[in-house]
């Protein structure tokens, strides 16, 4: 019991203790300078609480001095059970409860966590035992500056104390003797309990002291001159108002509520009702005319934009500047976004969700300063802002603490040690709490908070309802991936939404309007307590297995499609493509001179020396390898009336349809792929995967005894637990495809390193976890990122290191990036010979390609000065099934591209010899993309070798 409590309450406060000390000490270089950083961090974080603990013990102290004089009378007149109902009655009408005094004691309850934290920690800090400091000559030791005879006298807890009484003497000077006794009380406690401690601890509480005794100067000083500039403050608090707020008590509306005057929150509806009608969620309408409902959906949006400039000026909205700049800021940032989109092809980032929000927003800022949105959501005598701390505190809660709980205790193996994560969430509750605490007084200073109470219990119990109660069945979650993703992308989801929040809304304006604020309030408060104590169950009953070792009892379980995905037909014919992303073709000659085992290997195979890319990115260049010149981006242009992504995943199903119902099929491609577009053009059940997840990862590791840093994927906790809580069409918004939201999941180096150790697990356990148990012909294509910058490939061998790879060759070419292709070539030849092993080898097609070149080529500085040509040099390697498998590697310089692939394939599946020699050929340098179309910079015929400046014609348009 006493672990679990120290787990619970102590270690994550450890843990960010630990933290703060190594950061002080990498500034100071002093371990005693580094403690008195850690006390001045500490402090400040918890300040607010303090804060806050301190106006709930004025208010008390206050109430109670209300009924003091009464209650002492009554005490003196009355006596048994009449004295006990006359102070419980009085207690009642003044408003007072004993929770009261249970709230206002939060400042001390406070100190306790944080007193048992850095007595552990300062207590059995090594790296403090024989660190003097000021005169202290053992930070790990009590201080024993003076001695009398035999016996010691510790100084530090005595000073200690002084300044903690002196601290308590400003404090306390308009308290009660009560209130002054505590503080007294608790002063010489602490010097009890920390008159033997080591000397840096009684440092930190030192400057503990210090820190409140100059908080409490500050105060005194503020309430001496609060009354003397009294009439300063007054006007400063009254211009606040005026330049700050949205609207005051003096605001004259500019008409009364009516329709005609809700036209922006009309305009936002019918932009908001067209972006969803044309969402990926949506299949019952054509995706020509998705495309026609999105544009129009951002022509809404637009002419919302128009409209909000008009009515700023109409309401002269310069006199709001606040708010003025608010709007600015939104319309600015959507304008540019759908400007980047459109006009430059750059991402769209979402524009439609973003809009959604950043649109209702300055909808509803405008229609309150025509008519007050307060006099139709809410009668005057309710009073919302009562729901303003408590639903701030709920969605902190549910949202980074609660729901991450609940996630980590399905599976602890997957993450970090439960300090670690507690630590981690804890920090989120803390960075979250102190914005919402920022919000709550900004909307209390701008007379907002009515709005703000509303607001944020809206968003809070309609996330409580999506989490608790219409949870969607998506099966279970292993190693980042979803088991049945399906769910997903169902027409209904778009149906329940609006239903549900149509029906929730109603409910809830109901509510507030029939001056049911004291219930919404007490359901907030319910689920507060409720989280909180669920979560410590919850914690507690499976505390068996996060208190293991993460690292032995991780799962290392291979997916259900492994024997799909990795099985061969043992007498049929087989074909595997493996796209090695961004491999610079032309490095090939070097790798094979530098690495001359890789030669046996590849006995067998042809090197297509002048492969040319299709495009300079993996969105450009991709598609072209598995649906030929249909998915070059000159003949998806042709088509505008599908989006882009309709037309890649029918070009994807067109080729897996030609393999037949006697192949199959499985495509592992991570940028292209959506399931249910493919399904609608796919005459057969391919295997489809997006992500692979991370059990190839968590294998390697245990078959390796590694510890892998996972960077920041702790941080998926935060992603799962919005993916609980939003609209069921948002979902996916959230999941993407296994990617989640990769901002939370974090691109730190250490989560860049481990998702190429992902590329890297699967590579090297190829021969043990492939099979030839397949009872159909079999066609695989593998997308691998191995080969991708960032780089962190050690030179010599296949290790990552923990930073990216330094230094450049003689010849120009990254270091690291030769040895991530060299890598790459090992680890798939190893799998070649296990085919060779199995006899498979002669009977599979194989092909090793990439999108692309990347890095430095030297044998294309000549072209490259042409100017914008892309990353031409791809890597194309072919073995057909039944080729001489003992044949030295043969390098061909037919002029062929990465589109010509899949006319490979057939060839050898039909046992013929072909050879592919264009005279010419072209590549697409894109200038970004719309939904339906890449917008061109640069398009080029080569007629020639690609490495042969002249060979390069521009015929952009």
């Amino acid at each position: 019991m006493i672990d679990f409590l120290y787990t619970l309450f102590i270690a994550p406060l450890e843990y960010w203790m630990h933290k703060a000390l190594l950061w002080g000490f990498d500034i100071t270089q002093q371990w005693g300078w580094a403690i008195i950083v850690m006390s001045l961090i500490v402090n400040f974080v918890i300040l607010p609480i303090y804060m806050k603990a301190e106006a709930w013990q004025e208010e008390e102290r206050a109430l109670r001095k209300s009924f003091e004089a009464k209650e002492q009378m009554i005490k003196r007149a009355y006596k048994g059970q009449e004295r006990f109902a006359m102070i419980t009655t009085m207690h009642r009408q003044a408003g007072y409860s004993p929770l009261l005094t249970l709230r206002s004691s939060i400042g001390f309850f406070l100190q306790i966590p944080f007193f048992f934290a850095a007595y552990h920690f300062l207590s059995h800090f090594e790296p403090l035992q024989g660190i003097s400091f000021l005169g202290l000559t053992d930070l790990s030791k009590p201080d024993e500056l003076f001695k009398i005879g035999d016996f010691a006298i510790n100084f530090m807890p005595i000073l200690m104390t002084v300044i903690n009484i002196a601290s308590a003497l400003i404090y306390t000077k308009n308290l009660s003797k009560r209130d002054k006794y505590q503080l007294y009380g608790m002063a010489a406690l602490f010097l009890v309990l920390l008159y033997n401690a080591a000397s840096g601890l009684v440092l930190y509480w030192t400057f503990n002291n210090i820190f409140s005794l100059g908080k409490n100067i500050v105060y005194d000083l503020v309430r001496h001159f609060t009354n003397k500039l009294r009439g300063l403050g007054l006007l400063i608090k009254s211009t606040w108002l005026k330049i700050f707020a949205f609207t005051d008590t003096g605001t004259t509306f500019q008409s009364s509520p009516s329709i005609v005057n809700g036209y922006l929150v009309y305009l936002w509806g019918l932009a908001v009702a067209l972006a969803v009608l044309s969402s990926n969620q949506i299949t019952w309408f054509s995706d020509g005319l998705k495309l026609s409902l999105s544009a129009h959906s951002d022509y809404a949006f637009l002419l919302l934009a128009a409209c909000a400039v008009i009515e700023c000026v109409r309401l002269r909205m310069w006199k709001h500047p606040i708010a003025l700049i608010l709007i600015a800021l939104l319309l600015y940032y959507e304008l540019n976004t759908w400007y980047k989109w459109s006009c430059l092809g750059l991402n769209r980032r979402y524009f439609a969700l973003s809009a959604s929000f950043a649109f209702l927003i300055i909808s509803l800022t405008l229609t309150n300063f025509k008519f007050g949105l307060k006099n139709l959501l809410y009668p005057s005598e309710s009073k919302p802002a009562a729901l303003l701390t408590p639903g701030a505190i709920w969605l902190v809660i549910l949202l980074a603490f609660y729901l991450p709980i609940q996630a980590f205790s399905t599976a602890p193996e997957g993450f970090s040690r439960i300090e670690e994560v507690l630590a981690m969430l804890l920090a989120c509750v803390c960075v979250a709490g102190v914005i919402f605490w920022c919000l709550t007084k900004l909307f209390e200073l701008t007379r907002y908070a009515d709005f703000a109470g509303y607001t944020f219990a809206f968003i809070s119990l309609l996330m409580t309802v999506y989490a608790f109660l219409l949870p969607l069945n998506v099966g279970t979650i292993n190693a980042f991936i979803i088991a049945n993703p399906e769910p997903l992308f169902r027409n209904v989801n778009v149906v329940v939404d609006v239903a549900v929040i149509t029906l929730f809304s109603i409910v809830f304006v109901w509510l507030i309007r029939s001056n049911k604020v004291v219930w919404i309030k007490n359901i907030l408060i319910l689920c507060i307590a409720g989280s909180l104590f669920n979560s410590v169950f919850i914690l507690w009953s499976t505390q068996e297995a996060w208190s293991r070792d993460a690292e032995n009892t991780q799962t290392v379980d291979l997916p259900d499609y492994n024997d799909r995905l990795f099985g061969f037909s043992k007498e049929g014919q087989n074909v595997v493509v493996v796209m090695l992303d961004a491999f610079a073709g032309r490095h090939l000659d070097r790798i094979m001179q530098e690495t001359p085992a890789l030669k046996n290997q590849y006995k067998g195979f042809t090197w297509y020396r002048e492969a040319l890319a299709t495009g300079p990115s993996t969105i450009s260049s991709l598609p072209s390898i598995i649906c030929e010149e249909a998915c070059t981006p000159w003949e998806l242009n042709k088509d505008e009336n599908l989006t882009l992504a309709e037309k890649v995943n029918r070009g994807f199903a067109n080729t897996l349809n030609r393999f037949g119902p006697s192949f199959d099929v499985s495509l592992y491609e991570r940028n292209w792929t959506e399931r249910n577009r493919l399904a609608k053009y796919t005459s057969h059940q391919p295997l489809l995967i997006r992500n692979i997840g991370d059990s190839y990862i968590r294998r390697y590791a245990a078959e390796n005894n590694l510890k892998i840093d996972r960077g920041n994927s702790d941080s998926f906790l935060i992603a799962v637990s919005l993916f609980n809580a939003v609209p069921w069409g948002l979902k996916n918004m959230v999941y993407k495809d296994g990617r989640w939201i990769e901002r939370l999941m974090g691109e730190s180096t250490a989560a860049l390193v481990y998702n190429t150790y992902r590329d890297l697990a699967l590579f090297k356990l190829l021969p043990s976890v492939s099979n030839i148990r397949a009872q159909k012909n079999t066609f695989k294509f593998i997308d691998s990122e191995l080969s991708h910058y960032p780089w962190f490939s050690e030179p010599g061998s296949c290790k990552l290191l923990p930073y990216e790879t330094p230094g450049t060759r003689p010849d120009g070419i990254p270091i690291g990036q030769m040895a991530a292709e060299t890598c790459s070539l090992q680890a798939l030849g190893d799998w070649f010979d296990w085919m060779r092993k199995e006899k498979i080898f002669d009977n599979t097609t194989i092909v090793v390609v990439s999108d692309h070149s990347s890095g430095f080529v030297p044998e294309l500085s000549a072209v490259n000065r042409k100017g914008s040509v892309g990353r031409p040099s791809s890597l194309l390697l072919i073995k057909p099934q039944k080729a001489n498998a003992n044949a030295p590697l043969q390098i061909s310089d037919d002029y062929v591209g990465i589109v010509d692939t899949m006319k490979f394939i057939f060839a050898s599946l039909n046992n013929q010899n072909i050879r592919v020699n264009k005279a010419t050929r072209y590549t697409f340098v894109p200038d970004g993309l719309t939904a339906n179309q890449y917008r061109e910079e640069k398009f080029w015929k080569v007629e020639g070798s690609m490495f042969d400046e002249r060979s390069w014609k521009d015929i952009s348009h």
